[in-house]
C-alpha cells in the first residue's frame, strides 16, 4: 500500500506547461546551461542546438507547444519534460514555459 501512495504522490506533481518561446530540451542539465549561455549569440546558439539535435542529445520545442513536466528538485530553473512519453525525458529551461491549468491540456 505504501508503494501505491508513493506512485500517486509522484504522479500528482506532473503538470502541463506551454512553451512561451521557441525552446529546447536536452538529456543533460549541462547542455541546458551551455545552450542558455549561448542564447545571446543567435548564430552560435542555433549551430550548437542543431548539432545536439542531430546527435540525439536535444529536441526542439516550438512556441505554444504543450508538454507534461515537473520542476527538477535539484535545480528549480530546470523543467523535466516528456518523461512519461519518452523516459527519462528532457531537461529544459523552466523560464521558457508557463504552467497550464489541468482543464486546458489541449
Amino acid at each position: 500500500m505504501h508503494t501505491i501512495l508513493v506512485v500517486l504522490a509522484a504522479a500528482a506533481q506532473v503538470a502541463f506547461y506551454q512553451a512561451q518561446v521557441a525552446s529546447y530540451g536536452c538529456t543533460s542539465s549541462a547542455e541546458v546551461a551551455k545552450l542558455q549561455s549561448l542564447r545571446t549569440d543567435n548564430k552560435a546558439f542555433q549551430m550548437h542546438l542543431l548539432e545536439r539535435v542531430f546527435n540525439g542529445e536535444c529536441v526542439v520545442v516550438t512556441r505554444g507547444a504543450v508538454v507534461e513536466g515537473t520542476v527538477e528538485k535539484a535545480d528549480a530553473t530546470v523543467l523535466r519534460i516528456q518523461a512519461k512519453s519518452d523516459p527519462p525525458g528532457y531537461m529544459a529551461p523552466a523560464a521558457d514555459f508557463k504552467a497550464k491549468p489541468a482543464q486546458e491540456k489541449k
